[in-house]
């Protein structure tokens, strides 16, 4: 307690019409009280410092275990995608290696065909004999 200190603590007792000066016994435990809670407070501080750190700590473990489980996640999620990509793919390919029916020309077009040919030749042989004769 420094010399200030000490005498605003004596005018405060004074203003109370108590008498005392500086050698009375009650600076003697006014000192010992100050001793013992500067102490006390040293040690709180102390024990401040170590559960703040060991909230850091656990902090850090809880970041670190998060990051991991995203990072699991994440290449689950991932890993989950090539496989039904592969599966689509596979699917694919099946379907185009299926065999397609190929497209069956309709017996109308072989009809209308013989019959373009009939009369082509038939007008050609007509033709031909009425030029020739």
């Amino acid at each position: 307690m420094t010399e200030e200190q000490k005498q605003e603590l004596l005018d405060a007792i004074r203003k109370q019409n108590i008498q005392i000066g500086k050698t009375d016994p009650l600076f003697a435990v006014i000192t010992a009280l100050e001793f013992v809670t500067q102490r006390y407070l040293k040690e709180v501080d102390i024990l401040m410092l170590k559960q703040s750190a060991n909230y850091e700590t656990t902090t850090v473990r809880y970041l670190d275990k998060a990051k991991e489980l995203a990072e699991v996640k994440i290449s689950k999620a991932v890993e989950d995608v090539y496989i039904k990509m592969d599966e689509y793919k596979t699917t694919a390919i099946e379907e185009m290696k299926k065999e397609k029916p190929t497209p069956q020309v309709p017996s109308i077009y072989w009809y209308l065909l013989s019959v373009s040919v009939v009369s082509a030749l038939g007008f050609g042989y007509l033709f031909s004999m009425l030029i020739f004769t």
